[in-house]
This record gives structure tokens, sequence and C-alpha cells, in this order.
């Protein structure tokens, strides 16, 4: 009687899981997304948004307010034009903003709703969206609604352009070239999507499709293009190496040879793609972008799937604040240099260099005595792009910590592990998982490594400002760190650098810039007569130069008494007889 009764009770359980399975399937909604480009010289998307199989009394729609990677709010609602709901007959339905991005529509007897509205493309930026009369570029951040609760349901793009253009896109591809598909919302959000005229070299890595577009068109030289792709094809093995293989179907690199229109300019990664803003076609060089590209490239690891918990999922409403920063834009500023040292595009001896460039960068700055690598992390959203009055970079602090944890993980394991067992461990043990990662799940991994508690590092060199042991943990690989006073002019503005063009982005009070009457917007032309770029601006510590700058239409040139500022220039050089032990560390860290 009790086998019986237990038979009745899996059979009722077995029907109530049918039946939820039936409700979850039945709830599943199906969107559909149509991009139409009718006339470039609008500069504005026309986007629409189906959505069927609705099952419930009310819908939210949101827009995202910011793009994963790039740490700045930008509202993208404020590009919005004629926004309107309507059910599948036309008739327009009432609806409210619950949020300044979300809308709010009753649904209550309603089965399918169709939104669409106007989207202005007018600035050519990392984060941004552009129409020109050649080309169109944008990402799925910017234009399409995520309705709430539906997540990680699978949606459909479509795109209506002009005659003769032609996508690239990170999305998947489907018979249809004007259809493309993703699993889910936040894969659609982060696709860049480029539609019109540029160029497209097709190569493979691991048999799996890469693109490389270039726009303009015809902005870099088919010679350029072939030999930064053999770059580009080593750098994708090397990194792939870490985590044995590529985690995707096809991967895009979008090159902007053009300078950006706001301050997101450089490069923003994305999960299957990056786009990259460079100097013109004709003055660019593949080994001036390979740094850039394999930095890039790691992160389709770093960040877009090893993610800080703080990120998993993504709350595209607002700031995501985390402590791990340093761990995900320093890091990956580490194993770029560690690929390019991989893929044979850097020496051993250029490698120690770089490593010693950013220990150097860090302790030369005074502000590495007041703000910690885990505080720049979280404070990142108050300037990301923009000057702030004191800070530090978390790139250069975690790109230091992560060669200080390597090389400790390499001594305490008498060079069996490394940081790449810590980054596959996170890979397979979190983002495999389907979940982000803690300060204390990364202190787990290296103590279960190393048989040591690593509390303390994370302690001194994390979450306080303590100067590093340099000639200790340098010495595990059988270096000692050597100083020399150096002199640095001190101009006393900061610059940022949009596709070549050196515009000045703050300038210090009291400073030699200031008294000279150098202002913020000023471009940098010339010293003395010279193009900045022919010109090495430290040999001017202490002397009284001519400063050529563009204000507005102007040329003006401005006298200025360069400042002097004294750094301990830091090396690294090899002990005179290194042990086995750190030969055998010295050879595992700069294997290539």
């Amino acid at each position: 009687m009790r086998h019986h009764c237990r038979s009745i009770g899996v059979l009722i359980a077995f029907l109530l899981l049918g039946a939820h399975a039936a409700e979850g399937q039945k709830k599943q909604l199906q969107i559909v997304y149509t991009v139409e480009l009718a006339d470039p010289a609008t500069q504005q998307f026309h986007v629409t948004t189906i959505i069927r199989n609705i099952d419930q009394p009310k819908l939210d729609l949101s827009l995202p307010v910011w793009a994963p990677g790039w740490y700045t709010i930008e509202n993208y609602a404020k590009n919005l034009l004629r926004f309107r709901i309507t059910d599948a007959s036309g008739k327009q339905l009432p609806h409210t903003m619950s949020r300044k991005q979300t809308w709010s529509v009753g649904t209550r007897g309603i089965n399918e709703i169709h939104v669409d509205y106007d989207y202005r493309a007018m600035v050519l930026a990392l984060n941004q969206a552009k129409i020109t009369k050649d080309f169109a570029f944008f990402t799925g951040v910017e234009l399409f609604l995520q309705p709430e609760g539906h997540r990680d349901e699978p949606s459909e793009v479509r795109f209506s352009i002009p005659t003769g253009w032609k996508i690239v896109t990170a999305l998947k591809e489907t018979n249809d070239p004007l259809i493309f598909s993703a699993p889910n919302y936040d894969v659609l959000v982060d696709a860049p999507v480029e539609l019109g005229n540029f160029d497209v070299t097709r190569f493979e890595v691991e048999g799996k499709p890469h693109y490389f577009v270039a726009t303009p068109a015809a902005a870099f030289s088919k010679q350029k293009s072939e030999n930064f792709i053999q770059m580009l094809t080593k750098i994708a093995t090397a990194e792939g190496a870490i985590f044995g293989g590529l985690p995707y179907e096809k991967y895009v690199y979008f090159y902007f040879f053009a300078p950006a229109e706001s301050n997101a300019s450089g490069g923003l990664e994305h999960l299957n793609s990056f786009v990259s803003f460079s100097s013109p076609g004709g003055t660019a060089q593949p080994e001036q972008l390979v740094g850039g590209a394999a930095h890039e490239f790691f992160h389709l690891w770093n960040v877009k799937r090893i993610r800080p918990a703080e990120m998993w999922p993504y709350d595209y409403s607002r700031e995501n604040e985390t402590l791990l920063l340093w761990v995900s834009e320093g890091f990956t500023n580490y194993y770029g240099i560690v690929g390019q040292l991989r893929a044979g595009l850097l020496t051993p001896d250029a490698f120690v260099q770089r490593a010693a460039l950013a220990a150097n960068s860090i302790e030369n700055t005074p502000v590495r005595n007041y703000i910690s690598p885990a505080e720049a992390s979280i404070s990142t959203w108050i300037g990301y792009d923009t000057p702030v009055a004191f800070g530090i970079s978390y790139y250069t602090q975690g790109q230091n910590i992560a060669a200080l944890l390597d090389l400790s993980i390499r001594q305490d394991t008498n060079g069996r592990s490394s940081l790449d067992d810590v980054m596959r461990a996170l890979y397979n043990d979190h983002y495999k998982k389907g979940r982000g990662f803690t300060t204390e799940d990364m202190i787990q991994i290296v103590n279960r490594l190393t048989n040591r508690d690593y509390h303390e590092f994370y302690r001194k060199y994390v979450f306080s400002t303590e100067v590093p042991d340099y000639d200790r943990i340098w010495g595990y690989a059988g270096y000692k760190v050597e100083k020399r006073t150096q002199q640095l002019s001190l101009f006393g503005f900061t610059i940022r650098n949009a596709g070549g063009v050196l515009t000045v982005a703050q300038v210090d009070a009291n400073s030699s810039a200031s008294k000279a009457g150098v202002q913020i917007d000023d471009v940098l032309l010339k010293v003395n007569g010279s193009p900045l770029q022919a010109v090495q601006l430290n040999s001017f510590a202490g002397k009284a130069i001519t400063l050529t700058v563009r204000r507005g239409s102007n040329e003006i040139d401005l006298p200025i008494t360069v400042g002097v500022r004294n750094i301990e220039n830091y090396s690294f050089a090899s002990v005179p007889q290194p042990s086995e032990l750190q030969l055998r560390i010295r050879e595992g860290w700069l294997k290539h």
C-alpha cells in the first residue's frame, strides 16, 4: 500500500511538472526586432519590436543606461523619438514610464504588441551609435528593449538597409542574410553591428571564422591587413591555449581608422568581438595595433565570461560597482602582454621591461599612497573617461599585481602552477557554472594551488596601499631591482588621445601650463615649431619652450617654462648566479 501511494505521488508530481513545463513553454515570448535604415541622411534608425505569446497582465520594457565595459551612464533613451506601443491591429496602447528608461504597458487579454520608435545616431564612439552616408554602426544596448522577466528568451533581428550595403555582426547568422538571431538578451545587446561600405577580411583560427573589419573602406592597405591578420591569428591561438580553445562560433574585429567623436575612444570588448579606434589608416601600423588587440581579445574570457559576482548578471539600469576591476582590466593588461610573448610577438626581455614599466607607473604616482586597487575599481564610475582630481589606474595596478601574484604562485608550487591555473579555475568553476566570482573565491583558488594562505597578500596589495616587496618577489625568478633617478617634464596638464589628436583634458592649478594660459580642449600641435610627434616631451624638463595649440579655429603660441619632476626608475636585472629553482621559474614565466 505504501508503494502504491508512493507511485500515485510520483505520478501526481510528474503531471504537475508536465503542467508547469507546458505553462513555461506557453509563456515563452516570441521576440522580433527590426532595424530599418531608409535614408542615412536622417541619421535615424527606425526600430520595431514585435512581442508575441504574451500571457501576463502587464509587461515592462526597458532600455539599458550603459554599455558593459565602458563604465559611464549614458541614458540611451535620450536618443529616442516618436516612441509608441500598439496591439497587433495597430491600436495604440497607453503606457507609463515607471523608471527613466522603463515603460509599462497593460497587456491583460493582449497576446501581441508592437513597439516602434526612431533612434538618433549621431556620435561615432565605442558606446554610441552613428549613421553616415557610407556606413552605420551601433551596439544592441543602444537600440533594443528588454521585455523584463524574459531575459533568457531568444530573439530575432531583421534588417532593412540601403541597396548595396552589407552587414557584419557577431550575432548568429541564418539562411537569410538580413536576419540574425540571439539566444538571449545579454548576447543580443553585446553584439556590435556595422552596416554599409567597409573592408571585411575573413580568416580562420582553429577552424572558426574571424572577420577583420576596417572602416572607412580602403583606409588600411591590403598588405597591412594581411600582416595584422597574421598577428591576430597568433594572439588568438596563444590566448585560447590557456583555456583549451576558443569559446565562440565566430569573432569580429571592428576597427575605425578615424577619431572617436566622444571620450569613448580606444577599445571596447564584447562577447565575441571588440571595437577599436585607431589613428588614420595611412599612419597606423600593425605593430602599433597588436598590443591593444591582445588586451581586448583576452577580455572575451576575463570580464565577458569570468566576471565579478556584482556584475552577474549585468544590471543594465544602473551602475554596477565592484571591487574587482583591478582583476577584470588589470589582469587583462597583463595577459595582453603575456599573449604577445607566447605568440612570439614580444621578446622575453621586452616582456620583463613591460612589467618594470607597470611597477614604475604605480610607484611614481603619489596617489598610490591613498587609493588601493580595490578602491580604484569601485570608484571608476566617478570618472571612467573623464579626468578626476585625484585618481590612479586600476588597469596598471592590476597588471602589476598580476605579475607579482604569478611569480608568487610559481615560487610556492616550485614552478608547477601559475596564474594561468587561477584563470582556468575561475573559468571552469564559475563561468561554466553560471556564476560570478568574489575576492574570497579567488583567494581560495590560490590557496588551494599553493597550500598557503594568500589573505595577507590581498590585504597588503589589493585592499591597502603597501609597497610590494619587489626584491623578494622578483627574486623568485632570479631578478633584482635596480633604481635610478630620472627627471621628467612637468607640464601641468593631462591629455586625452582621440585617434591621434591630443587634446588638453585638465589643467592643474598654479602649474606651468596654467601660468602659460593653456586651456581645457586646446589641441596640442607643436613644440618650438616642431610637430608634437617629432619631439620627446621629457627632454624639456626645466626648459623654456613655445607650445603651439589650436583653440577653436586659431593657432596660438604659448611660452611655457616646463617644470621638473624627479622619479625613481625601476628596472629588473638578473642576479649574477640564479639558483636552479629561480631559473626554472624564470623559464616557465618567460616561455614563448
